[in-house]
């Protein structure tokens, strides 16, 4: 699937951590569900297809921050 292939949830899940990305660091997915204005369970599906398509469009990082929020999501590399 190519970025320039989504629709609905799944691209305004996408433009939501480009956006965020660049304001701080990687978001958590309630920073996604906020900034989307999406359910958390819609955000959490869309979350989801982004990081099992081919080739990837999303990656799960490991949150370092003294948090417990869970994971945080980047975009990955375009080729």
């Amino acid at each position: 699937m190519r970025v320039e292939d989504l629709s609905g949830d799944d691209a305004t899940v996408y433009r939501a951590v480009a956006e965020l990305e660049d304001d701080v660091a990687a978001p958590h997915l309630h920073d996604i569900a906020r900034r989307t204005g999406l359910e958390l369970e819609r955000a959490r599906s869309a979350v989801h297809r982004l990081l099992h398509t081919e080739p990837k469009i999303l990656h799960e990082v490991p949150d370092t921050s003294p948090t417990d929020l869970g994971p945080v999501y980047e975009l990955a590399p375009r080729s």
